[in-house]
């Protein structure tokens, strides 16, 4: 029998229909039963009565009718009924299905760093070290953090993850951010300086000839110490990167303030050597920053761990001993 149909000013905007209402149209299409179906919900008879008035109203069809003594399906709900299923269906798979793990050992992934270059050669070595031992087919690409506007960068997926000292405010929302270590400043002077010893004085500092690494963005830390305290100091050279700094400090009788990670890291294979300054001077933290949309990926989160794994190594000088 062709079934009466309900008048079109009846039917509900899709955005009101949520994905239980889907539900229930399928229990009743399966069960052709309102109360059956509300069994199936596990919903009570009335609740299931009043879902069965939203779909009349939202399809504009009875889609189950009384004839005689038993409930049967209108035409509209019988050309339905199997693509109804196979929606509930998909729904049910959309909702089940789960990431796939992620398997360090057998992947073969490439990441994208971006850091500045003192956070590259305090994390690069273990970080590749710890990558080389767990995902020995992974690849990890390192890009200067000054040539990407990095937070563009992290929502677009050009940078997978980005470490650097980021100021305040200076990252989106969307972005996430932990803080992974701190350092502070100290002296680096060639070994055979004629004036500088294991501490410089104010006195003896100010004296020198400076090598001064620029800060994009902002003025450089020392100067902003000094100046509040009314001193100033002579700045011979400046240069655009940490790992300029030892070689020209090597070659002459300026001295550079750096941090004593990256200081220590030169040290023993250059003829220079650290002092300490006339000031205690902490330098920023180094942020680890990656986009919400890749926050729940296991193998973006295999990464963050062994950054953070790698800057705690760095923070405790480095290689550990082997024991035995």
């Amino acid at each position: 029998m062709r079934s009466p149909r309900l008048p079109p000013d009846a039917r509900m905007n899709l955005s009101a229909i949520d994905a239980n209402l889907v539900v229930a149209l399928d229990a009743l299409l399966r069960e052709r039963s309102v109360t059956r179906a509300a069994q199936r919900m596990g919903l009570s008879q009335p609740a299931m009565s009043h879902t069965l008035t939203r779909l009349r109203g939202a399809l504009g069809d009875p889609l189950l009718v009384r004839v005689g003594r038993q409930m049967t399906l209108t035409e509209r709900a019988e050309g339905i009924t199997a693509r109804v299923a196979a929606l509930v269906q998909e729904l049910k798979a959309i909702f089940d299905e789960r990431p796939p793990a992620f398997e360090p050992g057998e992947s073969t992934r490439a990441f994208r760093l971006a850091a500045s270059d003192e956070v590259q050669v305090l994390l690069l070595p273990a970080l590749q070290k710890l990558c080389a031992r767990e995902a020995p087919q992974i690849t990890l690409h390192a890009v200067p953090l000054g040539e990407v506007r990095i937070v563009e960068a992290l929502r677009s997926g050009e940078v997978d993850l980005a470490l650097g000292a980021f100021a305040s405010g200076a990252l989106a929302s969307d972005v996430r951010r932990t803080e992974l270590q701190g350092d502070r400043l100290v002296g680096l002077t060639r070994v055979q300086h004629p004036r500088i010893r294991m501490r410089a004085d104010m006195e003896t500092y100010l004296a020198m000839r400076h090598l001064r690494v620029a800060h994009p963005g902002g003025q450089d830390p020392v100067d902003e110490l000094l100046g509040r305290r009314g001193l100033t100091r002579h700045v011979a050279m400046t240069v655009p990167h940490f790992l300029v700094a030892p070689h020209v400090v090597a070659d002459s009788d300026l001295i550079v303030a750096l941090p004593k990670r990256i200081a220590e890291a030169f040290a023993p294979g250059m003829a220079v050597r650290t002092f300490e300054m006339p000031f205690d001077l902490s330098t920023p933290e180094i942020v680890m920053a990656w986009h919400d949309r890749v926050h729940a990926d296991p193998a973006h989160g295999w990464l963050r761990r062994l950054a953070a794994q790698a800057a705690a190594r760095a923070s405790q000088g480095g290689r550990r001993r082997r024991r035995g």
